[in-house]
């Protein structure tokens, strides 16, 4: 190669001029970034955690716990959802996702309280979301000290006639405590482990996948494929099906780890777990399949992938909460597995639900899986060897073999 060849400010501009002329290099270099920090600053568009599913357990009703329910009510940080009679019920709650805060207000509470008894309020609150757990405690203790100073500074200054000052330095604060579920050490691992890996055993899935077909494009062996197209299931099985048998080896080796290795919580059964861990791999497997079929070189392919994968971890809800997410986002979040799966994972290892709490999951990801396979198949069958008709079938290689 000639000196003249290797200028650098000619190959500086060989290099603008690549950037320039491929389109998908110059969006992610120039509108990704803009992209998801748009995207990851309106998912803590609010701040903080509101309106919380809260159930009550109101044991005394009288005026006093009605008026603890209704502060409450009036606090952005909670949303009163049902009123029950058991604890149990409220804890049936928590675990099956539907309520987020148990307020319990035990029987005789107003009449014990005037006597000067302590019998404390208290909340349960779902601590398998350490967002949600932080934010309920914080919220409940401003709601109940608030609510205590006020009635206790209403009550002295009617019994004693007391001036604010003096209420002040004698008040006597409502008693609470709390407790909380699934996570009571607020164990970071716990928390973020089992997310973490959700996240990884999809970015791998994805990866491997959707270079499957890229693969044979840029090895110029993709038309032989074009004997099955009229049974494009056939394609989609042979090239998907080895990556789900790895992502299943993956998935066990690295549940096997987080639980022996890192001391994971295991409250479910693992049956149900890898139950959940086939619907999500079927799910992954057809989204990546589908990229590889419209990519047309493995350098697309892994672009497109990751452009999905990266801000899935961030939508899934598994870390900030779905509820405390603008709606255009919520909506997104909902068509992406990983956010079924992680729900799954920590219904069935954290909570130690059953399949029956995670059967929307499945069902979510059994119908994502199906709808991009099926997609695939159709253009497979109408569109993506039509263009090939008149060209010659290539000559296949030695030992090339597509009968099944």
């Amino acid at each position: 190669m000639k000196e003249m060849d290797l200028r650098i400010g000619k190959l500086i501009s060989e290099e603008w001029m690549h950037i320039l002329k491929d389109r998908r290099l110059f969006l992610i270099l120039f509108f990704v970034p803009v992209l998801y920090t748009v995207l990851f600053g309106s998912i803590y568009l609010h701040h903080k955690v509101t309106e919380m599913a809260t159930v009550v357990i109101d044991e005394d009703q009288s005026p006093l716990s009605r008026q603890i329910i209704q502060a409450f009510e009036e606090s952005e940080s909670f949303q009163i959802t049902k009123e029950y009679h058991s604890e149990e019920d409220v804890k049936r709650a928590l675990s099956s996702g539907e309520a987020k805060v148990g307020l319990v207000i035990p029987s005789n509470f107003e009449a014990k309280l005037k006597r000067g008894d302590t019998l404390p309020l208290l909340t349960l609150i779902d601590g398998s979301n350490m967002m949600i757990s932080n934010s309920a405690t914080k919220g409940a203790n401003e709601v109940i000290t608030t609510f205590s100073m006020g009635y206790s500074m209403k009550k002295l200054q009617l019994q004693q006639g007391l001036q604010s000052e003096q209420v002040m330095n004698t008040l006597s604060p409502i008693p609470y405590r709390y407790r909380i579920m699934y996570n009571s050490a607020f164990n970071y691992s716990d928390f973020m482990l089992y997310g973490l890996m959700g996240a990884i055993l999809q970015q791998v899935l994805f990866l491997g996948i959707a270079l499957t077909i890229t693969r044979e494009k840029d090895g110029g062996t993709w038309q032989r494929f074009a004997a099955w197209k009229r049974n494009p299931w056939r394609i989609a099985y042979a090239k998907t099906a080895p990556y789900f048998l790895i992502n299943l080896f993956n998935s066990t080796i690295a549940f096997v780890i987080a639980l022996y290795a890192f001391g994971a919580p295991l409250a479910g059964s693992l049956l149900v777990g890898l139950g959940l861990i086939l619907c999500f791999t079927f799910a992954v497997s057809g989204i990546g399949y589908l990229i590889s079929l419209f990519s047309s070189n493995q350098l697309g392919a892994t672009q497109t992938a990751m452009l999905i994968a990266v801000p899935s971890f961030m939508l899934s809800g598994f870390t900030w909460p779905m509820e405390a997410m603008p709606k255009v986002l919520q909506v997104l979040g909902h068509m992406l597995p990983l956010t079924y799966f992680l729900d799954g994972v920590r219904n069935v290892f954290v909570k130690g639900n059953d399949m029956s709490v995670i059967s929307h999951d499945c069902i979510a990801l059994i119908l994502t899986g199906t709808l991009t396979y099926f997609i695939a198949m159709l253009l497979t069958r109408f569109v993506v060897f039509s263009k090939n008709k008149s060209e010659a079938q290539p000559v296949l290689p030695t030992g090339t073999n597509l009968t099944v």
